[in-house]
C-alpha cells in the first residue's frame, strides 16, 4: 500500500507577475520621488542686486565755436571770416591753449537772398531760387554768409572749461563768435567697466551670503547672472536708464556697475 504525499501548490504564473510589477512600480515611485526632492531643492535660488559706484574726473575736452560774417561779395565775407578765425586761435594760444589742440575746420557758405512778390507770373531778370511756398515770390541773391568752426581737443580740462564761460572776451572784440556747450570725456572708460562690473559681482555675492546666513542657509553654484549697461552720470545726479546714461556735459561724473544675480540654497 502507498503512502500519501502532499502536493505542493505552485502559484498561478500571473500572480507571480503581478506581483514583480508591483516591486517594480514601487521602487520606480521611490527614485522619482527622490528626484523630484532633488529637482526641487536645486531650483530654490536668491536672487539679488549687487552694485559699484565710484566717482571720476574727465580727462579730456572737446570745444568748438564758430565765425561767422556776412558780405554782398563772397571772396570778402571769406577773407573776413579767415581774419577773425586767425583771432580766435592767438586769443585761444594766449589764453594757455596748445597750438596743437587747435584745429579750424572748413568753411560753410550760405546764399542769402531777398523775397519779392511780382505780378504776372513772369520772373525778373538776375533773380535767383524760386520759393515754393508762395507762388509768384522770388528770391534775390543779395549776399552770402560764411562760418567757419574751431575745434578744441585738450586734456587740460580745467582750462577749457574756463576759456568756454569768457568766451564773451572774443565778442568784445567784435568778433561774431558763437560758442557751444564743451563735451567732457573719460577716455579710460572701457577698463574701467571691466572692473566695475567685476567689484558689482563681488558685492551681489556679498549680499547672498548675507541673506542665506541669516536665513540658516549657504547659497551653491551662481545660476545666472545679468549686467546691467554702466551707468555714466554727473557725480551728484540720480539719473538712470535701461539703456545707460553717458553724461559727457559735466567735468565730474560718476560711474555705477550693477549686476543682477542668482544662486542656488544649500
Amino acid at each position: 500500500m502507498s503512502e500519501d504525499r502532499p502536493v505542493l501548490s505552485r502559484p498561478p504564473s500571473n500572480l507571480v507577475a503581478v506581483g514583480i510589477i508591483t516591486v517594480g512600480l514601487l521602487i520606480c515611485a521611490l527614485v522619482l520621488s527622490r528626484s523630484f526632492v532633488r529637482v526641487r531643492s536645486s531650483e530654490e535660488i536668491i536672487r539679488v542686486i549687487g552694485s559699484a559706484r565710484k566717482p571720476i574726473r574727465s580727462d579730456l575736452a572737446i570745444w568748438t565755436g564758430s565765425v561767422t560774417r556776412d558780405s554782398a561779395n563772397i571772396g570778402q565775407a571769406y577773407a573776413a571770416v579767415q581774419a577773425d578765425a586767425a583771432k580766435v586761435q592767438a586769443y585761444l594760444i594766449k589764453s594757455g591753449i596748445g597750438k596743437s589742440e587747435i584745429v579750424p575746420l572748413s568753411v560753410t557758405a550760405t546764399t542769402l537772398y531777398a523775397q519779392q512778390k511780382i505780378g504776372g507770373g513772369g520772373m525778373p531778370p538776375n533773380y535767383g531760387a524760386y520759393d515754393s511756398e508762395s507762388a509768384g515770390t522770388y528770391r534775390k541773391a543779395v549776399g552770402y554768409q560764411l562760418s567757419q568752426v574751431i575745434e578744441v581737443k585738450s586734456s587740460n580740462v580745467d582750462l577749457v572749461d574756463r576759456i568756454s564761460r569768457q568766451s564773451t572776451e572774443i565778442i568784445s572784440q567784435g568778433i561774431h563768435f558763437e560758442s557751444q556747450t564743451p563735451l567732457f570725456l573719460y577716455t579710460k572708460l572701457s577698463e574701467l567697466k571691466v572692473t566695475m562690473q567685476a567689484d558689482a559681482a563681488r558685492d551681489a555675492r556679498a549680499r547672498a551670503e548675507q541673506i542665506a546666513e541669516s536665513s540658516g542657509c549657504r547659497i551653491g553654484k551662481l545660476r545666472f547672472a545679468r549686467m546691467n549697461v554702466p551707468q555714466i552720470t554727473p557725480l551728484y545726479s540720480s539719473q538712470e536708464s535701461d539703456g545707460g546714461v553717458d553724461d559727457t556735459s559735466s567735468l565730474d561724473k560718476r560711474i555705477t556697475a550693477i549686476v543682477v544675480a542668482g544662486y542656488s540654497i544649500r
